[in-house]
């Protein structure tokens, strides 16, 4: 038998021991609790924090798709304009394939594709006005790039009043003026295509004094002797007179011989470059076989091959805007886009390639800067925009004094010469910037 005291200790043990367990059981719960609430709030942070990161990397790599943002190009094809025109086009054409090969242009986060809708005005105003009309009011184009002065006329009308930027190749007071805001004239001003030939005339030939034009009876003759007149004034040469030959000639030797009657010493071939083709290598021989001797300056180059036609015994005292690549001033950038020229078309281009180049090329690069489509504004910045040329220095627009606005661009920072048959470039000219700057 067990004593009543025994009993007693071994209800309270039993009871003690059953105390503990309760608790034990109790922490245990507790423990499993807490433990499987922390794992359950890491795995539902961990896995928020994926679907943020999965959410975030998918807008990430979401892209915008491209827009395809349409420039015209209205310029003579046909007719004898083509030689400056097909360089032109081009400029317009490799300015273009170059932004698109880095990805197009982006316009208020925006990425477009440039792409060009080309037209022939076929140096014709009633055509230019028309094809203005056509690519304003039907192709609904934001830019036309294209006329020479002679049809730019025709189409500003048009486009000033619709807000589309025109570009041509070179600037006339009707065309770019306080009134037609719109217009951009990227071919150079001819006061400047005069200047570097001139300045170098004057510190190399300081003797040379006498100047004569001679060039055709063609639209733009009386803005070429303008220039000429006002160059030649600015460097203390005497300018003649012009002698103008009929466009339709291939014969040049009864005007040559009216020419050399002036008793120049600098003959000035103003924009027969330009404008005459493969027929002023004729011309230059037969000014050299009626025995002058003297200076030629070409303002305007014609091709490289119409050169290589010339005997090299009369490629001597020619000053020209024509650029030898391989000169000891030309700027690696130049001489990059006149070599990439020469492998996509066979050919050396004329200087208005580059000098177009030059201009169109920094408003496609313009128009990444650009928040809106608005082509009021874009023509106010432009204005002020500022770009490294292809020629080395800063290029911005100028012309104020001469146009009342500053639409137009400095071309060309080097003049060469023909010596001995050989086309030399190593003289960077020294610019009167105060012709075309306030």
């Amino acid at each position: 038998m067990f004593r009543r005291s025994s009993v007693l200790m071994l209800v309270l043990s039993l009871m003690l021991v059953l105390t503990m367990f309760g608790s034990f059981l109790a922490c245990s719960t507790k423990t499993m609790t807490a433990t499987a609430t922390t794992t359950a709030t890491a795995t539902t942070t961990a896995t928020q924090t994926a679907v943020s990161t999965t959410t975030a990397t998918a807008t990430a790599t979401q892209t915008i798709a491209p827009k395809v943002l349409t420039i015209g190009i209205v310029t003579p094809l046909t007719n004898f304009a083509v030689n400056v025109s097909m360089n032109y086009e081009r400029a317009v054409m490799m300015a273009m394939a170059d932004e698109n090969a880095k990805g197009g242009v982006t316009i208020g986060g925006q990425p477009y594709t440039l792409a060009a809708v080309v037209r022939d005005d076929k140096f014709d105003q009633a055509t230019a006005k028309s094809l203005a009309d056509e690519m304003v009011f039907n192709l609904k184009v934001p830019v036309i790039i294209g006329p020479s002065q002679v049809e730019g006329p025709a189409m500003i009308q048009t486009t000033n009043e619709n807000k589309v930027l025109l570009f041509s190749m070179s600037p006339t007071a009707d065309m770019i003026n306080p009134e037609h805001p719109y217009d951009f004239a990227v071919g150079g001003i001819v006061s400047n295509q005069y200047a570097t030939v001139m300045e170098y005339v004057t510190k190399f030939y300081p003797d040379a004094k006498r100047v004569v034009t001679f060039y055709g009876d063609m639209p733009d003759e009386p803005l070429e002797v303008g220039g000429a007149q006002q160059i030649c004034k600015y460097y203390n040469l005497n300018w003649i007179d012009v002698v103008k030959f009929p466009t339709s000639t291939s014969d040049f030797a009864p005007y040559v011989q009216k020419l050399l009657a002036l008793k120049p010493d600098v003959v000035d071939l103003s924009g027969c470059g330009g404008a005459l083709g493969s027929l002023e290598g004729t011309m230059i021989k037969q000014i050299r076989e009626a025995g002058y001797s003297g200076i030629i300056v070409q303002p305007t180059v014609p091709p490289s091959s119409v050169m290589a036609t010339v005997p090299s015994q009369y490629l001597d005292k020619i000053v020209t805007n024509d650029i030898n690549i391989e000169g000891s001033v030309v700027s690696a950038q130049y001489k990059d886009l006149i070599t990439r020229y020469y492998n996509q078309y066979g050919d050396w281009p004329i200087d208005m390639f580059a000098q177009s180049y030059n201009g169109i090329d920094a408003f496609f690069q313009f128009l990444n800067t650009q928040n809106t489509m608005d082509t009021e504004q874009w023509m106010n910045n432009f204005a002020k925009y500022k770009w490294t040329s292809v020629f080395g220095p800063e290029a911005q627009w100028v012309d104020e004094t001469e146009y009342g606005i500053n639409r137009a661009l400095i071309q060309n920072y080097w003049t060469s010469e023909w010596k001995n048959g050989k086309l030399v470039t190593e003289y960077a000219n020294k610019l009167p910037m105060e012709l075309w700057t306030k």
